[in-house]
């Protein structure tokens, strides 16, 4: 084999583990969390739930990330979720970051099925929605929803871990 490229099969191999190693100490310190998530209104259609993703990155490198998708669940079925948009951004070296206001609307057919006595509720549900108590539409619905997010950073993909909504 040529010396020419033995040498750069061992120098794209290195710069494949530092890069590699660059996303391991992002992913073990990066600090993602859901930013005010909540009920935006209640209409119709259904409960239009809203939610920014916020990002810190502690470390001296950058990453390129892709508008996440989140997904609405309860008892770790998925309910619904926003469509994916090819929107990138970029992590700064020591900065927090807020990714875009992210809507999802929850069809109310899909909330039907997993709320017993439902109208039995009714009165109540309705009287919390004209008092634009949002929260505790949900809490008389006793549906529990949870919601996580994906994305994709620097080309891997990266999903978080399932957050209750209260």
């Amino acid at each position: 084999m040529n010396k020419l490229a033995t040498i750069g099969i061992i120098g794209g191999l290195a710069l494949g583990a530092a890069w590699l190693m660059k996303l391991q100490i992002m992913s073990n310190k990066l600090i993602t969390k859901l930013s005010n998530p909540r009920i935006h209104k209640v209409d119709k259609s259904g409960i239009v739930f809203r939610t920014e993703i916020e990002l810190r990155n502690p470390t001296k490198n950058s990453m390129t990330i892709t508008k996440p998708v989140v997904s609405i669940l309860t008892d770790g079925e998925y309910i619904t979720g926003n469509k994916p948009e090819p929107k990138s951004y970029i992590i700064k070296p020591l900065s927090p970051l807020t990714i875009d206001t992210i809507e999802i609307v929850i069809p109310w057919l899909h909330l039907v099925k997993y709320a017993s006595g439902i109208l039995v509720k009714a009165p109540k549900i309705i009287a919390a929605f004209k008092a634009n108590k949002k929260n505790e539409i949900l809490s008389l619905l006793a549906i529990p929803l949870e919601v996580k997010y994906s994305l994709y950073a620097d080309g891997l993909f990266y999903e978080s871990k399932p957050q209750k909504i209260e």
